[in-house]
């Protein structure tokens, strides 16, 4: 899947948009000059997460970090056409360092993981269905799994709680 991205940098505006080709290899269009892009390393900064903020009025701007005390409060109700297996969901995780979320609204089909399991950086750990299309969850890292947030047939909306890695 090919995510774009619009930001404004003074009075500039860039489109950006990135294709992941494997698990740390990604093809990205800035300005209509194309990139070959190999991801050697990665970090969590804490609390600094970048989401777009919907609700701005039509511009995209970073969001507050999401409080502890926020990530108490239950998910949102599933569809009625959920399995009923759904209905006795657990809340939406906690969130912060070594967290991983959902990249998109929908439901989750698939769940792979299970806390204790080792995963490698692009490992399938769940699977989503977005407007009726599946789409894989790679894990954003290797390490091993902390929690496990989410169950199959459990509604998600961008930005919940997956899954969270331990730290190590």
């Amino acid at each position: 899947m090919m995510r774009r991205y619009t930001m404004n940098i003074g009075d500039r505006e860039f489109v950006v948009d990135v294709q992941e080709l494997a698990a740390d290899q990604f093809s990205v269009v800035v300005g209509g000059e194309s990139y070959e892009v190999n991801l050697s390393a990665d970090e969590s900064l804490g609390e600094a997460i970048i989401t777009p903020d919907i609700k701005s009025g039509g511009s995209v701007r970073a969001a507050a970090p999401a409080r502890k005390e926020a990530a108490a409060k239950p998910a949102a109700a599933p569809a009625a056409s959920a399995p009923a297996a759904a209905s006795a969901r657990k809340p939406a995780g906690g969130g912060g360092k070594g967290t991983q979320s959902a990249p998109m609204p929908g439901t989750i089909i698939e769940v792979n993981v299970k806390p204790g399991d080792t995963v490698e950086r692009g490992q399938q750990v769940a699977v989503l269905d977005a407007m009726k299309m599946h789409n894989i969850i790679g894990a954003s890292r290797a390490g091993t799994i902390a929690e496990v947030y989410v169950d199959a047939g459990q509604a998600v909306d961008h930005g919940t709680a997956l899954l969270k890695y331990k730290e190590e």
